[in-house]
C-alpha cells in the first residue's frame, strides 16, 4: 500500500460523529465512509449507530444528531464488520485521524480486528504542507470551493474530505510521482519537532552567526495550492518561530515563519547587518 502512487492508491475517506469528545466515556453516533481512487468515488457507506450512551450537549449543538433519531439505529457490532469491509485494502483518510481512528479502534476492539491501516491525515497536510489561514474542514473547503453541504454529518464530511484530499495532492504533486509513502515521510518531516524541523533552526542559527546567506523553499501564503517558492534570504533576526532578514526575490525586507519553510541550504555568500537594523521578531 505504501508504495501505490498517491493519486490511484484505492482510499477510504472515513468521518464519525460522537456523543462528545471524552475518550472513555463517548461513543460513535454516526460513521461513513468514502471509498475510491484517482478523485472517482467507486462506494459509500453511512448509517446512524445506537451508542448506548448520552448525547452531549456540545455534540448535539455541533451535528444536530439527537438521542430520539439514535432510538431505530443499530449498535456497533451490528455493522462492525461492514465498516471493516469498506475500509480493508485501501489508504484510510481522515480529517485529524487520531481522533476518528481512536473511536473507531475502541469500538472495533469488542468484536473485528482492524488489520494495522495505512493512513494519511488532510489536517496534518494541510497544516504542514501548506500555509492556510485556518485548517478546520470547513474553512479549508470555503478556501478551495469544495461543496461541503450539512457540515458536521459523517457523510457530507466524508464526501467533503475526498475531495480535499485529492486537491492537496494535485497542488503537492502535480506530476503524479508520490508514493503514499512519500507523503506520509513528507508530513512526517514537516512535524513541529521533527529531525527536518530541527535541522532547519540549526542551520538558521548558523547562517545567522555566520553572516552566510541561506537558499529556502517557501510554502506560499497568498496562494496555498501554488506551492514553493526559491528564496534566498539574508538572516537579520531569528526568534522562533519568525525569521527576519532581506529577500532577494522581492528586495526587501520581509518576515518568515519558519514552519512555512520546506528546506535550507546554507549558501557561501555573506552579508552585513544594516547599521540602522530593527528587529521586529
Amino acid at each position: 500500500m505504501l508504495a501505490q502512487p498517491v493519486h490511484s492508491a484505492p482510499v477510504a475517506v472515513l468521518d464519525l460523529e460522537l456523543t462528545g469528545l471524552s475518550p472513555t466515556g463517548d461513543r460513535i453516533c454516526e460513521v461513513a465512509v468514502v471509498r475510491g481512487s484517482d478523485e472517482q468515488v467507486v462506494r459509500e457507506f453511512q448509517t446512524l449507530i445506537r451508542p448506548g450512551v448520552p448525547m452531549s450537549q456540545g455534540a448535539q449543538r455541533c451535528h444536530g444528531i439527537t438521542d430520539t433519531m439514535l432510538l431505530g439505529a443499530p449498535v456497533f457490532t451490528e455493522i462492525a464488520g461492514d465498516v471493516v469491509t469498506a475500509l480493508r485494502g485501501a489508504v484510510i483518510i481522515c480529517h485529524n485521524v487520531d481522533v476518528d481512528m481512536g473511536f473507531l479502534h475502541r469500538e472495533l476492539e469488542e468484536t473485528i480486528v482492524l488489520p494495522p491501516p495505512v493512513t494519511l491525515d488532510t489536517l496534518l497536510i494541510a497544516r504542514r504542507l501548506f500555509a492556510f489561514r485556518r485548517n478546520g474542514l470547513s474553512a479549508l473547503c470555503e478556501a478551495l470551493a469544495i461543496p461541503l453541504e450539512g457540515a458536521h454529518r459523517a457523510l457530507a464530511d466524508a464526501r467533503a474530505t475526498f475531495a480535499l484530499f485529492y486537491q492537496l495532492m494535485s497542488a503537492l504533486d502535480p506530476q503524479r510521482r508520490m508514493t503514499v509513502r512519500d507523503v506520509a515521510d513528507l508530513v512526517g518531516a514537516m512535524a513541529p519537532r521533527s529531525p527536518t524541523r530541527l535541522r532547519h533552526q540549526q542551520l538558521l542559527r548558523d547562517a545567522l552567526r555566520q553572516r552566510l546567506q541561506v537558499e529556502i523553499e517557501y510554502q506560499s501564503t497568498s496562494d496555498p495550492l501554488h506551492g514553493l517558492t526559491r528564496r534566498k534570504i539574508d538572516v537579520w533576526a531569528l526568534r522562533l518561530p519568525w525569521i527576519q532578514g532581506f529577500c532577494h526575490l522581492r528586495d526587501a525586507e520581509r518576515v518568515f515563519r519558519v514552519e512555512r519553510i520546506r528546506s535550507v541550504r546554507l549558501l557561501s555568500g555573506g552579508y552585513t547587518l544594516p547599521d540602522d537594523l530593527k528587529v521586529r521578531v
